[in-house]
């Protein structure tokens, strides 16, 4: 049952702009590809063999912008794919220097490996701008301080999990979960040791959902998980294993653990027709027994059908 949320937070698929290289126009790899090999093949099939250098200058000028602009769309899947691209004519020029070492080969074997150098460095330059966009997406989806999924990707989850569950019939709960005196908590052993029993809780409950389940931050102390195919039962057993877990851990501290810190649990499953609004609604009204009846409870109440 316990799985890392790493690898959740891998297998979800965010509503988020794609990256350049994934959002470019239907058959643009095919036409990228088709203008990369124009100017090789009319230079094998049309020129003459040790001849016409200018000629193959100015081809092979004509040739740099869809290599770069190829390599660069390769090298959004790697700077080294982008550069095998160029790989066989590299080879092929080699090889014919080698086999005719005159002045001719020479330069165009230089001019060559200075073409190499330029579609390398497209490719390169295309990763480093992945692995930015990529980072930048982590952060916006992302609590900076607990690692968890924020309250923006919370609704979008949550929306996209209710209305799964409406086309298909199938069962959705909620969650609300809020650390109980979390202010005194605060008061009494800083804001600081604070963020660390944030973290702390946060690392007991992505330990505990599945890798299906979707956990977030909400605000504050607050958490919500969101549990898809999950009815209520299911999901209140799920809430006591993090209730229970919660209970028995320390939470460490510079100056010694701080014993563990408790919560209360508003579970809310889908009904027909209800939006995620409403869930969340409902697991905060349920919520609301639990802190009331003396907190560190789990509370589950089916709602009316709407």
């Amino acid at each position: 049952m316990k799985t890392k949320r790493t690898r959740q937070q891998k297998n979800m698929k965010p509503t988020h702009e794609e990256p350049f290289g994934r959002r470019l126009p239907d058959g643009f790899g095919e036409v990228a590809l088709a203008l990369f090999l124009l100017p090789p093949l009319f230079e094998r099939l049309w020129l003459l063999p040790g001849q016409q250098l200018i000629e193959r200058f100015m081809v092979y000028s004509l040739w740099l912008l869809p290599a770069m602009v190829l390599c660069y769309y390769l090298g959004m899947r790697g700077a080294m794919v982008s550069g095998l691209a160029a790989v066989p004519f590299l080879i092929w020029n080699i090889t014919r220097h080698v086999m005719d070492p005159s002045e001719f080969h020479v330069l165009l074997a230089a001019y060559y490996a200075l073409f190499m150098v330029f579609i390398w460095f497209a490719g390169i330059l295309a990763e480093k701008f992945k692995r930015q966009e990529e980072k930048l997406k982590r952060e916006s989806l992302t609590d900076e301080l607990t690692g968890v999924f924020n309250h923006r990707f919370f609704y979008r989850c949550l929306e996209k999990e209710t209305d799964r569950s409406r086309r298909y019939k199938q069962p959705l709960s909620l969650v609300i979960v809020d650390l109980d005196n979390f202010k005194k908590y605060n008061d009494t052993w800083g804001h600081l040791q604070g963020d660390r029993a944030l973290v702390a809780v946060a690392k007991i409950m992505k330990d505990t959902v599945r890798n299906a389940d979707t956990l977030a931050r909400y605000g504050g102390e607050e958490f919500a998980i969101i549990l898809p195919q999950t009815d209520l039962v299911q999901a209140k057993r799920v809430c006591e294993r993090i209730r229970e877990a919660m209970a028995s851990t320390t939470i460490a501290s510079p100056d010694g653990d701080t014993g563990p810190l408790t919560a209360s649990f508003g579970v809310s499953s889908y009904e027909k027709n209800m939006t995620g609004k409403q869930l969340v609604d409902e697991a905060d009204r349920v919520l609301y027994f639990a802190k009331s009846s003396g907190k560190n409870l789990v509370t589950a109440i089916k709602p009316e059908t709407r």
